[in-house]
């Protein structure tokens, strides 16, 4: 009986053998596989850093190149020299404007009393609105604009022309555009909640 036993058992081993051998050979195909895929993918991405690096160096000899055979191809104009210390004075003189029209959205947001975390966003960018309001005044594009239609109503030419001179009012201008900047997101972000707010049941 014992023998019987034992020569009916012997399949099954083997059996069970063979699965486990092709289970084995199964998950290291998909180990395999995996890797392959790895590999590619590490492959591209040096491909691609050598193409930016072969693009650089090739750009970097024209240069050099380029400099060597016109030496005085880095002389700066006077002209230029004129336009960098205008573009420095321009911005020396727009930081005050920037600071007006972000003084106008902390009072507008201060008398609103609204709560949230983006109070900094909002008085950065109400500061940058009064910049340009500011660049388009002292440019004087915006009074070419509006100085016809004031003319209609009896406002002398002369007196706008002059207002981009006057310190005190750009000042209000700029504080004016900053506090109407925040004002509008205000009245936005409000009438936002207000609809979400009745939408919910």
């Amino acid at each position: 009986m014992t023998i019987e036993n034992k020569v009916t058992e012997m399949p099954n081993i083997e059996s069970q053998k063979k699965e486990t051998e092709l289970e084995s050979s199964n998950s290291e195909t998909v180990h395999i596989h995996f890797d392959r895929e790895k590999y590619d993918a590490r492959q591209r991405e040096f491909r691609k850093s050598m193409y930016l690096v072969f693009t650089f160096m090739f750009a970097f000899s024209i240069l050099m190149f380029a400099s060597l055979r016109n030496p005085g191809i880095y002389e700066i104009d006077k002209e230029t020299f004129v336009l960098i210390n205008q573009a420095f004075n321009a911005i020396v003189l727009l930081v005050i404007p920037f600071f007006l029209g972000s003084l106008g959205a902390i009072a507008r947001i201060l008398m609103a009393g609204v709560k949230g975390g983006q109070h900094g966003v909002l008085v950065v960018s109400s500061g940058l609105m009064a910049m340009f309001s500011w660049v388009g005044i002292k440019s004087g594009v915006i009074l070419a604009i509006v100085a016809p239609h004031l003319e209609k109503q009896g406002v002398a030419s002369t007196i706008t022309m002059q207002t981009e001179s006057s310190f005190y009012t750009m000042a209000l201008v700029a504080i004016a555009v900053g506090m109407f900047s925040s004002n509008l997101y205000i009245f936005i972000n409000q009438r936002v909640e207000q609809l979400s707010a009745t939408k919910k049941p």
